[in-house]
């Protein structure tokens, strides 16, 4: 994330509650709770014994905690997050159940991250994307990844249909009538973050032009006509 006000407010306040939320959110848009699409999510990831792990916008850190069973051979697993407050809780989950000391948690926006270039073998990214400035983040993502080495994100994606001009109107007015119903800094954030959303043709052309390649896409169903699909994306740094 990139650390602006909205998005830092909005995380802060949802912290306590992040998993419920997630797992009411998933449910609603891809029928699965919070552990199943994390387990989905690694089972996508080509995760090789030994690895060093980045995962972006970790949030409570839910990722690297299932991570940390996959990886008992491994050198350890990264959390980043700009959100102090989420950092906080993913501490407590750690301490929890005992995976603190595999998992180091960074509190930084992934688009300015103070790691060395080429120090992970692989990179995750769950639903994090459309919080940031994608091309910027795609780049960090690509410079602090080894040659070779895998990235793995989760994202929604824009449907084609709103890059037509009644699709950009309709969106328009969603935005407008979802603002007007909700308040608070979460709808604040997530209004701000319809524009980093990205069809599936458009993500290929940034993943490309950020040093990617061997992409691959997976993308779900709408569960309505003209809202955004899920994708799985994996490629690897070129």
């Amino acid at each position: 994330m990139d650390g602006n006000s909205p998005v830092r407010e909005a995380f802060a306040e949802l912290a306590p509650r992040y998993e419920q939320t997630m797992d009411r959110e998933l449910g609603r848009f891809l029928s699965e709770d919070y552990g199943e699409f994390v387990e989905r999510l690694l089972a996508f990831a080509p995760i090789r014994a030994g690895d060093l792990v980045l995962d972006v916008a970790t949030g409570t850190a839910r990722i690297p905690r299932a991570l940390a069973d996959r990886l008992q051979a491994g050198r350890g697993i990264v959390g980043l997050d700009v959100t102090p407050a989420m950092l906080a809780h993913a501490r407590s989950g750690c301490l929890a159940d005992g995976s603190g000391k595999r998992i180091h948690l960074v509190c930084a926006s992934g688009t300015a991250m103070a790691f060395a270039g080429g120090t992970f073998d692989g990179v995750i990214c769950g639903f994090g994307t459309h919080h940031m400035r994608v091309p910027s983040l795609l780049s960090e993502m690509r410079r602090v990844l080894k040659d070779g080495g895998w990235l793995v994100l989760a994202e929604a994606a824009a449907p084609a249909f709103w890059r037509t001009w009644w699709g950009r109107a309709f969106l328009r007015f969603s935005l407008y009538v979802y603002g007007w119903m909700t308040n608070g800094a979460r709808a604040r954030a997530e209004v701000e973050a319809v524009s980093n959303l990205h069809t599936e043709s458009e993500w290929r052309a940034l993943l490309c032009a950020a040093g990617f390649v061997a992409i691959e896409v997976r993308e779900g169903r709408a569960r309505r006509v003209g809202y955004p699909r899920a994708l799985l994306i994996r490629a690897v740094a070129g």
